[in-house]
């Protein structure tokens, strides 16, 4: 079967896409970039311009179905939701209708309606509403919270769920999260039978539960204590979301959970011939999800904590400790009187300055190599550190570590602690 499979480099895309082609499958997708997978033809194009009927009728040439993936869920200065979950599609709709592709699965989003209370619900749900509206065979897929280990979305609520304290969210309703492989097994089933033709699928977890009781099943699947539950007013929630930069923790995101995300699972069961798994950690998977749960959180705390002793040490040495004795361990070092002052006041700027670096996650090989001509010149000219009770010397030794570890986590992008 020829699929043109849209979106496959997203979360299930990229899943879909391995199991369809292990299914004996000829795949097509649709890119910004000429991708160099040998297994797969590529068509190099924006689906966001592809607005018209007009657009989409070349690369519907010899295509039995069309599944669309596609999803954003926050907008950004060059994605809208107007043009990727909207206009892309309808025009895809429109094309399929032409040119005889009967078959077209669309993947939603559980509490997508053009009524909606989010602009990423309503605008799912009018491509939904525009789709069943039209000729074609089509299935609407409509997941709950997915848990899927690589997943952006799943590894934030998985570093929640090992944080010392988990969160009770009030005024929350529940949520009924989908495991990834239920989800493609579904999808996969979907492609190769006629089935749940011009129907609406909930893709949803065996058992709705709050939210936080999710957190605490994911804690003991990664084989962690249950942890206190502290809860959290509606009113601290949405101050949390306004303040924290994670569009997965913003005020669409509170209205979504608010707003419920869990539905009846019987015919999701009945597709899949068996009732769904947990959106758990298997027993295989489950330590390599922990460590990156927890690194989750404790790569951002160790950089505030690095950014701290930078700003700490500048107002320590600007406002607290005596000014006669700083020179004074500058005149130890060799640096002559008339010099200590610009010394004074330019280690005190640099060391405000990579406080400011580090928080912002850059300049970490200056600080690396700042802090170790710091130790070697301390270590030369006054030994006394080395050798002092409180290993104030000693200190730096970790401090080099850390800064070294941010250092090699800087070269990759999509492992930058704090972005």
């Amino acid at each position: 079967m020829n699929i043109l499979l849209l979106g496959g480099s997203g979360l299930i895309g990229s899943r879909l896409s391995k199991a369809l082609f292990a299914a004996g499958h000829n795949l097509t997708l649709l890119s910004r970039s000429a991708g160099n997978a040998a297994d797969y033809t590529y068509i190099q194009a924006d689906f966001a311009a592809l607005q018209s009927a007009d657009d989409w009728l070349p690369h519907l040439a010899g295509i039995d179905i069309v599944i669309n993936a596609v999803g954003l869920f926050a907008e950004s200065a060059g994605q809208k939701f107007a043009d990727i979950h909207i206009a892309a599609p309808q025009a895809l709709f429109a094309a399929c209708e032409l040119t005889g592709v009967r078959r077209v699965i669309q993947v939603s989003a559980l509490g997508a309606a053009p009524n909606a209370p989010t602009a990423y619900w309503r605008s799912k749900g009018i491509a939904d509403a525009s789709l069943a509206a039209s000729s074609l065979d089509w299935t609407i897929i409509r997941p709950s919270l997915i848990y899927a280990p690589e997943g952006a979305s799943c590894r934030v609520f998985c570093s929640l769920a090992t944080l010392p304290c988990i969160a009770n969210l009030g005024g929350a309703a529940n949520v009924q999260p989908v495991h990834i492989d239920d989800l493609i097994t579904l999808l996969v089933k979907l492609t190769v039978q006629a089935l749940a033709i011009k129907q609406v699928i909930n893709a949803v977890g065996p058992e709705a539960m709050p939210l936080s009781h999710w957190w605490q099943r994911l804690r003991l699947a990664m084989g962690l204590a249950p942890a206190f539950s502290i809860p959290l007013a509606p009113w601290l929630q949405n101050m949390a979301a306004r303040s924290l930069p994670s569009a997965l923790l913003s005020t669409d995101s509170l209205t979504m959970l608010r707003s419920g995300n869990s539905a009846d699972s019987q015919l999701f069961a009945t597709l899949l011939g068996r009732a769904p798994q947990p959106a758990l950690p298997t027993q295989q998977d489950k330590t390599e999800v922990k460590r990156h749960a927890l690194l989750g959180w404790l790569l951002p705390l160790l950089q505030i904590s690095v950014a701290l002793v930078w700003l700490c040490t500048a107002a320590v040495c600007l406002w607290a400790w005596p000014r006669a004795e700083s020179y004074a361990l500058l005149g130890k070092t060799g640096i002559p009187s008339a010099w200590q002052p610009l010394l004074f006041y330019g280690s005190v700027a640099m060391d405000a300055l990579f406080g400011l670096l580090c928080l912002l996650g850059k300049g970490w090989r200056m600080q690396l190599y700042l802090v170790l001509a710091y130790s070697i010149i301390i270590a030369c000219k006054l030994p006394e550190f080395l050798w002092h009770p409180f290993g104030p010397l000693l200190k730096n030794l970790p401090i080099l570590a850390l800064l070294m570890l941010f250092d090699q986590l800087a070269d990759k992008p999509s492992r930058s602690p704090l972005h």
